[in-house]
């Protein structure tokens, strides 16, 4: 098995990758979620090595989407209760459909962020 020789670069193309979809989402609307398209870029740029111990890497990597799965839960959970129960924030929000878009573009984002925060644990126990 294989894994992106810089991790960090990586993680810092899902953040841009991300933020620039959810910020063209915001603008164009549901239809510039064709930007998550550069992310199929990612292997092109970046070189790949073979995994030393997969153990601790698939561990690492676990523990990085447990994380960016609980705080897409929690997001989802609190839109609904904001959308049910607090009309005059819902007014703020954006139309319901475009908020259903935004929530890949926001785990990019969330798992970029996360795994950058964790990698630097990761290399120190290395």
């Amino acid at each position: 098995m294989k894994k992106y020789k810089n991790l960090q670069i990586a993680f810092l193309i899902e953040i841009f990758v991300g933020f620039g979809t959810i910020l063209s989402i915001s603008i164009i609307g549901p239809k510039a979620l064709a930007t998550l398209a550069v992310l199929a870029l990612r292997p092109i740029i970046l070189e790949k090595e073979i995994i030393k111990d997969e153990k601790t890497y698939f561990q690492f990597f676990y523990k990085i989407i447990q994380s960016s799965l609980s705080i897409i839960f929690i997001m989802i959970v609190s839109l609904i209760i904001i959308m049910q129960f607090i009309p005059i924030w819902s007014a703020k929000l954006p139309p319901s459909e475009n908020l259903l878009v935004i929530i890949l573009p926001f785990f990019l984002l969330t798992h970029g962020v996360i795994g950058l925060i964790n990698y630097s644990n990761f290399e120190l126990k290395e």
